[in-house]
Parts: structure tokens; C-alpha cells; sequence
């Protein structure tokens, strides 16, 4: 009898799901536990082409439930994502699964992640530890539902929190951290008109509970009210003056958030993203950038030519962190020496 393959067929991930009679064909030829060819090493039960018949007909035939991924990660912790794979993962715990094995993920820690409330009552009745570490930076399954939330999710990851915090879990490391920039977001939204407050007001609840400090609303300029900034420090003041005048989207208002946004922009642009989108748009942000800030009150010349070689350097999205700083810390100089808003005429980029 020739000997079975150990490695899946290439397109045994992803496509319509499987008939019994389609995995009698392609298990003749392939051992249950055989692996998939990619990187992942992904076992089969781990194919999203399989439903709850398919599952009971591989474990019924060897299959190993505990079997882990390159990243150490059970067919548990996949299918465990999903509130419509409930079924699956029943199965799986029916036949021995392990709702305790981690890898960069758990069982538990998944459910969480992607708000599957009723997946993370099914571990935890099956023995799930709540208080479980896992991952290379370690963490519980409350930070990680924590740290991959939207603010717009407010009202599932409470539920998801009281869960978890009923059962002793606490939230560690950066978690708190990642939080309240989660809500300084919602509040910027609020604060430009296009925020939801009841999910703020969730957030609220959220935090209580969980004993984070809640971050402190951007201040809302008046009309007509001049720009001010209550810290100190051209960092702290950017950022303040980046919540009191950019929108969550598009140009600023005025000239001086804008100055601000480019700044901002093309900082995201060469320091977190490498000038991988950098266009034409960018080139024309610093030109825009250099003639905002020799207007109304200039900058001094001196400053005015740190301004000028910093966008040179920068021109075609080359990497310069220092230019970055400049353009950044003369934005914050030119806008307190200019504090009364001046309207922004229509831009001519896109970015």
C-alpha cells in the first residue's frame, strides 16, 4: 500500500466547504495529520472549508485536536474566533481539545479579541484559565481584547470585560496605555462632530471597571477664541494643538492646523510607514508647509532656513528624523506666534 503524504493539498485552506465524500478522496492519499505546505504549517483542522461534519470526521479518523501551528496556535484558538463556528468548537472540546494551549494566542484569548461572547463562556465552561499568560510578551485574554478594540466596540468589550474581570483577571503592561489612547481618539472624534457619545460613555464604564484613568477631553476652541496650549514642551504642545485643530480626516480648517497636519503627516509618512506611499501630494505638503510659515507672523530667518533644509532633506520621502523634529517643533513656534485663525485656502493636494 503506497505510503500517505504528510503535507495537506495546496488549496486545502480556503475555498467552498467540504463534502464527506471530498475528504474520504483526499484523506486515501494524505494522512490526518498532515500539515499544510505554507509557512504556517497550519494542521487540517484548522481549514476554514470545514464545518462540524467535517471536524467530527477527521478527529474520528486521528486527527490530532492538540496539534499546533508554527506560531503554536490549536485549531481551538482558530476556529474559536468566530460566534458561527460555535459548533466546531464544541467538537473539538467533545474530542479532547485543550482550551489551555497557547502559542502567540489561546483559545480563550481569541474568543476575546473578536468579541465571540458566547465562544468565551463555551472554553470557560470547558476549563479555559482565565488568568492564563501567554505570547512572547506574555499578557492575559483581557489584554489582548483590550489592545485589538475600536473605539466603536465599546459596548462588546465591556461585556467581554465583565466577563473576564468576574473571574479575577486584571489588565497588565501596556494595556492601560492603549486604552486611553482608544478614548483620547473618541474624544478627538467628539470634539470634531463626528464622535459617538454613548460609546464614550461606555468607555467610561469600561474603564471603572477595569481601574484605568480616563483621559481628559481635547479642548474645543470657540469662534473666534485665539490658540492657546496649557502644556509645556514643543512635543506636549504638538500634540495638544494637533487635538484642538486637525480633523480626523481631510485638511484642516485653518492655516495653522494645517501647518500642524503636515507636519504630522509627513512625519507618519517617513518615520512609521518608510516613504512608501510618498507622492507628489507629500512634495507639495512641504512647499504648502514652507509658505504657511512666512506668513502672518514669520518665523525668524534663521528658523525660516532650518525650515527650508529640513524639507529639502526630506524631498522624495527620505528618511531624516531630526528634519521631522524641526518641521514639527517650528509648526508649534510658527501657530503660538500666530494665534488667531486664519481660514485655509482650498489645498492643492490631496493628502
Amino acid at each position: 500500500m503506497p505510503k500517505k503524504r504528510i503535507t495537506l493539498p495546496k488549496d486545502f485552506r480556503r475555498g467552498e466547504t467540504f463534502a464527506p465524500a471530498e475528504l474520504e478522496e483526499i484523506f486515501a492519499k494524505v494522512e490526518t495529520t498532515a500539515l499544510g505546505r505554507d509557512f504556517n504549517k497550519e494542521s487540517a483542522l484548522m481549514s476554514d472549508r470545514l464545518d462540524a461534519v467535517g471536524i467530527r470526521w477527521l478527529l474520528e479518523r486521528g486527527a490530532d485536536g492538540n496539534a499546533t501551528d508554527r506560531f503554536g496556535n490549536t485549531a481551538l484558538t482558530h476556529h474559536s474566533k468566530w460566534e458561527a463556528k460555535l459548533d466546531l468548537v464544541a467538537i473539538l472540546l467533545e474530542h479532547g481539545a485543550d482550551p489551555n494551549i497557547s502559542g502567540h494566542s489561546s483559545p480563550l484569548a481569541s474568543a476575546a479579541e473578536y468579541m465571540n461572547v458566547d465562544g468565551m463562556r463555551l472554553l470557560l465552561e470547558a476549563g479555559a484559565d482565565p488568568l492564563l499568560n501567554f505570547g512572547r510578551h506574555g499578557g492575559n485574554a483581557l489584554d489582548r481584547a483590550m489592545t485589538r478594540m475600536k473605539h466603536y466596540q465599546a459596548p462588546q468589550a465591556l461585556e467581554v470585560a465583565r466577563i473576564l474581570v468576574d473571574r479575577g483577571v486584571t489588565v497588565s503592561g501596556d494595556t492601560p496605555k492603549y486604552l486611553r489612547q482608544t478614548m483620547s481618539q473618541l474624544q478627538g472624534f467628539i470634539a470634531k462632530g463626528n464622535g459617538s457619545e454613548a460609546n464614550l460613555a461606555t468607555l467610561m464604564e469600561l474603564f471603572e471597571l477595569l481601574g484605568v484613568e480616563p483621559t481628559v477631553p481635547p479642548r474645543v476652541l470657540e469662534p473666534g477664541e485665539p490658540i492657546t496650549v496649557t502644556t509645556e514642551g514643543w512635543k506636549a504642545q504638538y500634540s495638544e494643538l494637533w487635538k484642538m485643530l486637525v480633523p480626523g480626516g481631510g485638511a484642516a480648517e485653518s492655516v495653522q492646523g494645517e501647518v500642524v497636519r503636515i507636519a504630522g503627516r509627513v512625519g507618519n509618512e517617513i518615520l512609521g510607514n518608510g516613504g512608501g506611499n510618498w507622492d507628489k501630494d507629500f512634495d507639495k505638503m512641504l512647499q504648502a508647509y514652507r509658505a504657511h510659515v512666512r506668513t502672518g507672523a514669520p518665523l525668524e530667518d534663521t528658523e525660516l532656513a532650518s525650515v527650508d533644509k529640513a524639507a529639502a532633506r526630506l524631498a522624495g520621502g527620505a528618511f531624516d528624523e531630526p528634519a521631522i523634529d524641526t518641521l514639527t517643533e517650528l509648526a508649534v513656534t510658527w501657530v503660538l506666534r500666530n494665534p488667531d485663525r486664519v481660514e485655509l485656502p482650498k489645498p492643492t493636494y490631496r493628502r
